[in-house]
């Protein structure tokens, strides 16, 4: 019956096609809506954790590594050839400017000096006898110019014979200690022979190296800290400052003078040496806190206004427990969890660290 009436069946079709048609269209409608919904809703903030800091005045200083070494060394000599025949002092003990260290042997110094007073009396006489005739008329001016330079000669005589037995008794130039002694009673000695050394510690002097950057902030008179390994402090000023870098390090001589008078500070102690040069606010904080950026800069992820913020490292000091820097607001919300999940611009949701404030 419906092969005889085939427009019913075609009429059935198009009803049927027509209604998928229309289902389609209200799916993808549905379909376009849900998802304008979901571009709609935004990702939730990241939280972090976040310890409220406050910048703190802190003197920015030079730090470099140094070493104490005495204000003056000198190693005596003999001037005089002899043997050795009494020692006053021994290495180690304090010595005082002109204290007498040891004596050498006078040998026939003496007696020599003894006729060579005697001719220098005899020349004398002779001079003023050649002067006297010469006033009157019977003595040369050759004559008495031979005379004089006799008479000079034994001056001289007398006043190195003079010499030589004072310097058979060799005493301290400066105030210092007898650092060593190189002779023993009995030694003999030639001229130029070392004999002892004297350092003078009072001042001490550290002596360290300063960079092409920082020599430019120092000035003669400047105030430094000297820290030893045992955490000791003293203070001292600048003394010297090197005009020329040397050739090797590119680098700059200090050297800072610190009082000594008890002599308790050692020379050749490697200590640490801090030249403060002005007060700026900073922040301290730990390695823990720090971070990198999508660069790779080292530095500091805080938060204002609910968006992270990045500050690269710019040290003004570093201790012990912890490095101070600038650069940061003076009150600055520091991220001290979660730094490494988040990038500079991005919005989070903040808690308070239980450290408390710094």
């Amino acid at each position: 019956m419906l092969s005889k009436h085939p427009w019913i069946i075609s009429a059935v079709l198009a009803g049927i096609l027509v209604a998928w048609l229309a289902s389609g269209s209200i799916n993808g409608n549905a379909g376009d809506e849900q998802g304008k919904k979901e571009e709609s809703i935004a990702p939730a903030p990241i939280k972090v954790r976040v310890q409220t800091m406050h910048a703190q005045p802190v003197d920015q200083n030079i730090s470099l590594y140094g070493r104490t070494e005495p204000n003056r060394e000198v190693t005596l000599k003999s001037e005089v050839d002899g043997r050795v025949v009494e020692i006053l002092k021994r290495r180690g003990e304090p010595v005082e400017t002109g204290e007498a260290l040891l004596k050498i042997a006078l040998n026939d110094r003496p007696q020599l000096l003894q006729h060579a007073r005697a001719e220098l009396a005899q020349r004398q006489l002779e001079y003023e006898g050649a002067s006297s005739l010469n006033t009157k008329g019977f003595q040369g001016k050759a004559e008495v110019a031979r005379k004089k330079a006799l008479l000079k000669e034994s001056q001289a005589r007398v006043a190195a014979l003079q010499r030589e037995i004072s310097n058979t008794v060799i005493s301290a130039p400066f105030a210092g200690i007898m650092l060593e002694r190189n002779v023993e009673v009995g030694d003999y000695l030639s001229v130029g022979a070392s004999v002892a050394t004297i350092v003078d510690l009072d001042p001490l002097v550290v002596r360290g190296d300063v960079t092409q950057q920082d020599i430019r902030h120092l000035h003669v008179g400047q105030q430094a800290i000297m820290t030893l390994a045992s955490g000791e402090k003293h203070v001292g000023k600048i003394r010297y400052l090197s005009s020329v870098a040397d050739e090797e390090t590119n680098t700059f001589r200090v050297e800072v003078a610190l009082a000594n008078s008890d002599g308790h500070l050692l020379g050749g102690l490697s200590v640490n040496l801090q030249i403060p040069l002005k007060q700026i606010q900073a922040i301290k904080i730990t390695p823990a806190l720090m971070a990198l950026n999508e660069a790779g800069v080292i530095g500091i992820k805080w938060v204002k206004d609910g968006k992270v913020q990045f500050t690269p490292i710019d040290v003004v000091r570093s201790d012990s427990d912890g490095t101070w820097i600038r650069g940061l607001e003076e009150e600055a919300q520091v991220i001290t969890v979660g730094q490494a999940f988040v990038r500079e611009g991005d919005t989070v949701e903040t808690s308070s660290d239980d450290t408390g404030d710094s």
